[in-house]
């Protein structure tokens, strides 16, 4: 266990060290400056806190089935990721991550959902088992109050290191959510949280293994 979280700590890190060798510092500063916008907003205290009650949201699975948080909280807690898109190497990392614990969330009577605003290509779907929501216009995400608007300058710079939001999201806005991961009890209220500004930062996998034990005792 040990062994697997600081592997993804690592991972993480590495991302860290090749973004900045690879992206110009002019380039780094506007994300630097994008962290801080989103941090003096609020979004953090304002996005869905532990103890509230999470919102009934719909939605289509991956193989097309129309379903309600609420029904999937009939049978256990459910764990669910927000995350910007597959264009982020750092969402990649860990939806590949959360993966990898998914059987032990199914042991523990728990569903796993990934939530984005990008639509995922075809080799994500079934038969993979990638358990992938597409969450168009960041309906779902806006429930939770994670949804930020990129500015004309760091639209700009997306698009220079070739992410057309635009265009990878179907819509006409350009909008994001902040990465978040919530473990949802099932009295429907929001047990954890991780959530973070700066998009570098994210929930490991062993730390939500344990937070899903803890609602089971």
């Amino acid at each position: 266990m040990e062994t697997e979280k600081t592997d993804f700590l690592e991972k993480l890190a590495r991302l860290r060290a090749t973004q900045c060798e690879q992206i110009p510092t002019p380039q780094m500063a506007v994300l630097t400056r994008l962290t801080a916008r989103l941090r003096r907003s609020g979004i953090l205290s304002r996005c869905i806190q532990p103890g509230e009650s999470a919102p009934d949201f719909k939605f289509v699975d991956a193989t097309g089935n129309r379903l309600g948080l609420y029904g999937l909280l009939e049978h256990g807690p459910v764990v669910i990721n927000f995350f910007r898109g597959l264009w982020c190497p750092y969402c990649k990392t860990e939806l590949l991550a959360f993966e990898s614990i998914r059987d032990r969330l199914t042991e523990l009577g728990c569903r796993y959902l990934a939530i984005t605003p990008q639509k995922p290509p075809p080799e994500y779907g079934p038969p993979n088992g990638y358990e992938l929501i597409f969450d168009q216009d960041n309906r779902i995400a806006r429930q939770f109050d994670l949804v930020y608007t990129l500015s004309d300058e760091e639209a700009a710079l997306f698009a220079e290191l070739g992410v057309q939001i635009e265009k990878l999201n179907e819509s006409a806005s350009r909008q994001l959510p902040i990465p978040a991961t919530y473990v949802i009890a099932k009295d429907r209220t929001v047990a954890y949280l991780f959530v973070d500004v700066d998009f570098r930062s994210r929930c490991c996998p062993d730390d939500l293994i344990e937070e899903v034990k803890a609602q089971l005792r």
